[in-house]
């Protein structure tokens, strides 16, 4: 059952949102100053980093929940922003950003858009750590085992496209990507579910509880469930976003990929591969 003495502090969430405000900020003003584009990834995904690193190291939050969701979000962040580092660097430019930085108001539509990834994403830690709850036990485990496949999952598929590439000009299509167009994607949804479903039972209002038994009002009793509402936005943003890059309705990457990849056998497999969720068969 869950504890009504529960008790939540919005001053994590507060402390996350200026973290990603200033650190996109800086993002938008270097690349505005400068022609790089080696700082993009490094403050657009490393600054999950800097906003999870005080719920670890807090002195104030003890709980191994928010400790392990915090440790988690840090390990992708870096993770990823490390791979993304390298590739940058090996490619020198990213043909996409390079249309989009063209222009002010692009490269300000791209920071904007990265300040809105980053708040809405990590949703299910940043709200997860504003509750005294402790959670429960067996949904702190299911998350991580989630957690755990997903990070896996876009390791290998970010891997295998790599060591393609590496002898190879033509598209990816093995290992996972025989199975998803982004099985990378795949992995990072899960990564995200994982991490909702750790903080999910510690993101109810408690409090209702006693009022439900007092007879409360339906909106009363629902009420109880926004905070939890709220965290789900974080994997219902992120298929959104995903599914938006696939088609290519929010980005060029679909003309982009046809362009350099034009041919039946492409052509086939887009028609034949799942964009994300991956075919079992």
């Amino acid at each position: 059952m869950t504890d009504p003495s529960v008790i939540f502090d919005n001053a994590p969430l507060i402390q996350s949102t200026a973290i990603f405000a200033l650190t996109n900020l800086l993002g938008c003003v270097l690349s505005l100053l400068g022609k790089t584009q080696i700082h993009v990834d490094l403050l657009g995904t490393g600054s999950f980093c800097l906003a999870a690193l005080p719920a670890l190291v807090g002195k104030g939050a003890a709980l191994s929940r928010v400790k392990i969701s915090a440790a988690a979000v840090m390990l992708w962040s870096v993770k990823l922003a490390g791979y993304l580092l390298v590739r940058i660097v090996k490619l020198g430019e990213d043909k996409r950003l390079s249309d989009l930085f063209s222009s002010t108001s692009g490269t300000i539509s791209f920071w904007v858009f990265s300040l809105m990834w980053g708040i809405l994403c990590s949703l299910p830690h940043t709200l997860g750590s504003t509750s005294s709850s402790s959670g429960l036990p067996v949904a702190t485990i299911v998350g991580s085992v989630l957690y755990v496949i997903g990070i896996v999952l876009e390791t290998t598929a970010d891997y295998q496209k790599w060591m393609f590439k590496a002898e190879n000009t033509g598209f990816c299509n093995v290992g996972l990507w025989s199975t998803s167009q982004h099985p990378n994607w795949f992995g990072n949804l899960l990564i995200w579910a994982g991490i909702l479903i750790m903080n999910a039972p510690a993101l109810v209002d408690a409090s209702a509880v006693v009022a439900a038994a007092e007879k409360a009002s339906f909106f009363e009793i629902v009420w109880r469930y926004r905070r939890l509402a709220l965290a789900c936005l974080s994997p219902v943003f992120m298929l959104y976003l995903f599914n938006g890059q696939a088609d290519g309705s929010l980005t060029t990457t679909v003309e982009l990929a046809k362009g350099k990849y034009g041919s039946p056998e492409y052509e086939k497999y887009l028609a034949s591969v799942p964009k994300i969720f991956p075919k079992l068969f």
